[in-house]
């Protein structure tokens, strides 16, 4: 058998828990080995992996020199020149502009994946003097060799604002079907996500609140939490406010990714009710979708970014337009009331995600992808 040829992976926050997606993209992969390079480490390295914390070699400069001015150590490029690859593939943007500067001295092709935030937020799209990636945006669009968004709305997000089209191929997030299944079905609605603006999550409290004892004899799951200093208040505020409507509310706090399984597993629905933050910040394709439909959840959510090209409206779900509460509590009526296709919605979703959102298939399109730049 063939000796994978390396690829180097660049994210500059490597291994961030809510960013599992990243290594898991690249698990099918057989002709190709990624090593893992960035500044920090911010969680396990997963069994088998390889990672470079690039910090202790970028000499006098430091990583600020390499950051903003792309000035590249003499054993900097002799550590990664040994490693033979034979291109960059950077997750997120601001990661894809920090690594520009490498693929030149380099002389290896670049891919750079976007995910939601750094094509949407307006601290990423605004001209700035300050910021690398905002000063290299154009370049690197100009330079990189592909551009793979996580949506279709992301690759319109980024033609918009002047991303070459030519150069972009949309490729979808993907959860792990063999982690994500189906368990014994309770009454049970979730939420799964961080607790800030894009997620929705005063949206979900006022749909709750206006079902009420609608909901008597099911139990919402709110996972997830505020940041810490406001998050106390928040939680408790919020279960009073629930508790008082007839809701039955289990504030689950921050779940570990390895966790979460079991209770998409356990729920009949799962509530995503994501909305373009006043910061311009925007979910991407959210993978709490992809999760809740392997698992055989319906899916009540949001017309918002890439959650419309894979909740199917009517059939393995409802969408509503973002922030409109009533729209949203109807739509939960709807498969309150009838429970039946509720679960048919469920096993919609199944068979939809294991086809279109297939783990090994689209870690086998990313290598084929990389494989394409980096052997023309």
């Amino acid at each position: 058998m063939t000796k994978p040829q390396t690829i180097l992976a660049y994210c500059d926050k490597m291994f961030t828990p809510s960013e599992s997606f990243i290594p898991r993209g690249y698990s099918a992969f057989d002709r190709l080995k990624p090593i893992y390079i960035g500044h920090t480490i911010n969680g396990p390295v997963p069994e088998g992996a390889e990672a470079i914390d690039l910090t202790p070699l970028h000499g006098a400069a430091g990583t600020a020199g390499f950051k903003q001015f792309g000035i590249i150590s003499k054993q900097l490029e002799a550590k990664l020149k040994a490693l033979n690859p034979i291109a960059i593939h950077a997750s997120f943007g601001k990661s894809g502009a920090y690594a520009l500067p490498l693929a030149k001295r380099l002389g290896l092709p670049l891919a750079v994946t976007y995910y939601g935030g750094d094509a949407t937020k307006t601290s990423n799209t605004k001209n700035s003097a300050f910021r690398a990636y905002n000063r290299r945006r154009q370049e690197l669009w100009d330079k990189a060799d592909l551009i793979l968004p996580c949506s279709d709305f992301i690759r319109r997000e980024l033609l918009a604002k002047g991303a070459p089209d030519d150069k972009m191929i949309v490729h979808h997030n993907t959860a792990d079907p063999a982690k994500f299944q189906p368990g014994n079905k309770e009454n049970l609605l979730v939420f799964a996500g961080r607790w800030s603006p894009k997620k929705g999550i005063d949206t979900l409290i006022q749909a709750l609140t206006k079902l009420g004892p609608e909901l008597e004899g099911w139990t919402v799951r709110l996972c997830g939490n505020k940041p810490e200093g406001e998050r106390d208040a928040f939680e408790q505020g919020l279960h009073d406010q629930l508790s008082a409507s007839g809701v039955n509310v289990d504030l689950a706090g921050w779940v570990p990714a390895d966790e979460m399984p079991k209770h998409w597993a356990a729920a009949k629905i799962a509530c995503v009710p994501s909305k373009r933050a006043p910061s311009g910040d925007a979910e991407g394709l959210p993978l709490v979708c992809i999760e809740a439909m392997l698992s055989g959840c319906a899916l009540a959510a949001t017309r918002h970014s890439g959650i419309v090209e894979c909740v199917q409206d009517g059939k393995t779900g409802y969408l509503c337009d973002e922030g409109d509460a009533d729209a949203l509590a109807e739509n939960l009526r709807k498969m309150l009331r009838d429970p039946d296709a509720t679960a048919s919605m469920g096993q919609a979703g199944l068979a939809l995600a294991t086809e279109s959102f297939n783990l090994q298939k689209q870690s086998r399109k990313l290598e084929d992808h990389l494989l394409r730049i980096a052997q023309p």
